[in-house]
């Protein structure tokens, strides 16, 4: 591998912040997009930055839920209004409500038998059948 792939790369894409090109840096944790006016501009996303999925956020009703990668490299699902709104789920949100409860999340589980919803409340233990 190359030096070359350490150097940032310029994106040609403005900062939605300061109007300065976008590049594509390298990290201790992995690739992210960060701004070329850093330190008077600290704007950054992540490289793969996915808009999230379609499953508002059931704390704070006005974000949007998103994947996101911890430090140890396992993926979870957090509220993109961080820190305003601090709620994450360690598996994929589904838009739907719980019958049992009525939460408005259910989560994605897959078990060696099949895939099962379940519901995102600590409180409730409903589970639907294995599909």
């Amino acid at each position: 591998m190359t030096d070359n792939f350490l150097e940032p790369q310029s994106l040609g894409v403005p900062c939605p912040r300061c109007e300065k090109e976008l590049q594509l840096k390298k990290g201790r944790f992995g690739l992210f997009v960060g701004c070329s006016g850093y330190p008077d501009c600290d704007y950054m996303t992540a490289a793969d930055f996915d808009p999230g999925t379609d499953v508002s956020c059931p704390d704070c009703q006005v974000g949007k839920l998103v994947q996101k990668t911890s430090r140890f490299g396992h993926s979870f699902y957090a509220c993109d209004h961080y820190p305003e709104c601090k709620f994450s789920v360690p598996l994929p949100p589904v838009a739907e409500s719980c019958p049992t409860c009525a939460y408005p999340l259910l989560l994605r589980k897959k078990t060696t038998a099949g895939e099962r919803l379940v519901c995102g409340s600590n409180e409730c233990d409903y589970k639907s059948k294995i599909r």
